[in-house]
């Protein structure tokens, strides 16, 4: 279509200086035309022969973005000797996250939201334990005031970041932008904050303070009767 546009005279006939100058030019351009168009039926062979080799083992678009990143962490756990407890406790406090506890659902079953938290696993394993090799910033606990308003915002699908960001103390805000600052400058994080967000980076944060930075074999939640009974007195 593009040679037709440019009219290329046929092959074979020698162009003189009589000949319009669009002809010449015309004439001029075949060559790169011919290579440009060799050039673009390889790559589309290329695309075509990666797409079909994906479907063939069952991949899709964001399985791709998940399994093709970095996953190096520059914290390993446990952060210090004989805090063997560290590791169970992330597992156990990112169970509660995605399944929620009681009544509270945790992420949406089935929602993007719940794939991207259990996909990027080790990459909020990876901010936890840095945020343990820090020694949480020094932030004190604040369980006792806000231990049933975490689960709300945290355990809740419908509760978003803000419902989390607004159980933070001045300090803690200021922490938690600058430690979220050094998340982005990583890549191993990028991916995963671009496509969910900070609201389960927020919630770890509060959490690992409230359970003063680790102290606990596991994290300090509400009983689950305790949600159900309240969503039975609930008019």
């Amino acid at each position: 279509r593009i040679g037709a546009r440019l009219q290329i005279p046929p092959h074979g006939r020698a162009l003189t200086h009589s000949d319009p100058p669009g002809r010449r030019l015309a004439a001029a351009m075949k060559p790169v035309l011919a290579a440009a168009l060799a050039v673009a039926a390889t790559f589309r062979a290329a695309i075509a022969l990666n797409v079909r080799s994906g479907a063939a083992r069952g991949v899709g678009c964001r399985h791709d973005v998940a399994h093709g990143r970095s996953a190096t962490c520059p914290v390993t756990l446990p952060t210090m000797s004989g805090a063997d407890g560290q590791k169970p406790y992330f597992d156990n406090l990112h169970s509660a996250i995605v399944d929620g506890n009681g009544v509270l659902e945790g992420c949406k079953n089935g929602s993007a939201q719940e794939h991207y938290v259990n996909e990027f696993t080790e990459e909020l394993q990876c901010l936890y334990a840095m945020l343990l090799k820090d020694k949480c910033g020094g932030l004190q606990t604040r369980h006792d005031q806000r231990m049933e308003q975490w689960e709300l915002a945290c355990l809740a699908p419908e509760a978003d970041l803000l419902d989390a960001y607004d159980l933070m103390d001045d300090a803690e805000r200021k922490y938690f932008h600058a430690f979220k600052q050094e998340a982005r400058e990583r890549q191993i994080f990028t991916t995963y904050l671009e496509l969910a967000g900070y609201k389960e980076l927020a919630c770890i944060f509060m959490k690992t303070i409230d359970d003063e930075c680790v102290a606990f074999s596991t994290p300090r939640l509400l009983p689950p009767s305790y949600w159900h009974d309240k969503a039975s007195a609930a008019p």
